[in-house]
Order: C-alpha cells, then structure tokens, then sequence
C-alpha cells in the first residue's frame, strides 16, 4: 500500500456509509459569522476533525504541496475522519444546514472549504452559497 493509501476497511466502510443520502444545506461565511450551524474549518484553531492538519496546510504554504496534491491529500484526511468520527459526521449530516468557516475568508477555490463542500456533495449536500 503506498503512502497516502487508504486500507481496504475503510475504503468498504465509506461506500457503505455513502449509500445513505441526507438533506443538507451548505453555506460559507467569513470569520465574524456567529449563527446557527456555524463549523470553524480554520487551520487556527478549527474543529480538528474537519480542518485540515498542520503539517499538510504548511506543505502547501511551504511550495512542497501543489493545490492537486493537498486537494487529494485534504479529500484522504477527510474519508479517514468520517470512518474515526461517525457521531460528529452524522450529527452534522443530520443538521439540515452548516455554515463554513475558514481563517482565509477566500470563497475561492483555494479555500479548502471548496473540496469539503465536494466531499459532502456526496452525501447529498447542496452548495447554497455565501452569507453576507
């Protein structure tokens, strides 16, 4: 198995759990948004299981990741999370709506908030935009 592999259990245990659809709403926000269904992804200080490691956020700072190359290594992160922390993922698929945060404030893609809304497309998410 190369680096980066994911092992074969959680690969199953993914696609099994991806079957199951849900209704959820998905927004964006800068930092100073303070309501309902609001998930800090930031990588200061963010909710581990959604924001993206240190060391991976400071390769690509650093020139040693490419923007592919963090998309696929946040998109491996982020699989591994759902299968470690299923009530934390369930509860916030189960939520109706979610609010993203990030430090960057970027609504562009390269906010990594753009590969988690991916993520959670599939699971039925829909992307509704920024909040103002």
């Amino acid at each position: 198995m190369g680096a980066g592999a994911i092992p074969l259990s959680i690969e199953k245990i993914l696609k099994e759990r991806l079957k199951k659809k849900f209704s959820l709403k998905v927004y964006l926000a800068d930092t100073s948004y303070d309501g309902e269904g609001k998930i800090d992804v930031s990588f200061h200080g963010g909710n581990p299981v959604f924001s993206p490691p240190k060391q991976m956020v400071l390769n690509y700072k650093l020139g040693t990741l490419n923007a592919t190359q963090f998309h696929k290594e946040y998109r491996a992160f982020l699989e591994n999370s759902f299968i470690q922390h299923q009530y934390t993922w369930d509860r916030i698929l189960e939520s109706g709506k979610i609010v993203l945060v990030c430090s960057c404030n970027g609504v562009d893609k390269q906010c990594h908030r753009q590969a988690f809304i991916k993520f959670l497309k599939l699971f039925g998410a829909v992307f509704k935009g920024t909040l103002r």
